[in-house]
């Protein structure tokens, strides 16, 4: 048994009868994982990151058959200079997705919408950015479903709790990793095991 084994089957308990997998990392639900790892160093602004490079090592521990990343563009503002807020986030972002590319993962991703915010008198406040993936995750494990025996979702999301137990009724598997603090009910309770991400924590600190 390899280290890889080993590490899968520790920390991902009974991953041997797991049979096909396939992952599904919903960057912007994992991503603030960082603020509850390392409160110190991300009080006002995430400064430490998770490595997303480190992240698709722990994927790898358990052999999947595809990993796919979800993860949100900022467009790029050609009428701003570069250093403006928008050009740097829109600069983090592409860098994020190059990372996850070349660390072995499909790559599906959408500009960011940023919603208009109105306070009870109809004040502008700010603007919020919006993307979430939940369609293109339903719609993923949808059509490959005859490809995969278990599902390993990053994210503590309860608006897949639905889509899982449709999932359970076809005899799949399904594993969430998220935060203690991040898992919702419904996802416990349909969930075969769920794997807390505050133990894979020291796997997964980005190193600048």
């Amino acid at each position: 048994m390899n280290l890889e084994e080993l590490k899968s089957n520790f920390y991902f308990p009974g991953s041997e009868s797991f049979g096909r997998i396939f992952t599904f990392v919903d960057f912007g639900n994992v991503r603030p994982w960082a603020e509850n790892f390392w409160p110190e160093e991300n009080k006002k602004r995430i400064n430490t990151e998770i490595d997303i490079k480190k992240l698709s090592e722990v994927c790898d521990w358990l052999k999947p058959r595809k990993k796919i990343f979800y993860y949100g563009h900022f467009a790029e503002r050609e009428d701003l200079n570069r250093e403006h807020k928008f050009n740097v986030m829109h600069k983090d972002s592409i860098f994020r997705l190059d990372r996850a590319r070349k660390s072995g993962f499909q790559v599906k991703s959408k500009e960011v919408k940023l919603i208009p915010i109105y306070d009870d008198k109809g004040n502008y406040v700010k603007k919020m950015p919006k993307c979430n993936f939940d369609v293109e995750i339903t719609m993923d494990m949808l059509t490959k479903i005859q490809k995969y025996d278990t599902v390993v979702l990053f994210s503590g999301d309860s608006d897949f709790a639905l889509l899982l137990k449709y999932l359970k009724t076809k005899n799949k598997k399904i594993v969430i990793v998220c935060t203690r603090k991040g898992m919702s009910r419904e996802l416990d309770e349909v969930s075969d095991l769920f794997i807390p991400a505050e133990s894979l924590k020291k796997f997964l600190k980005l190193e600048r």
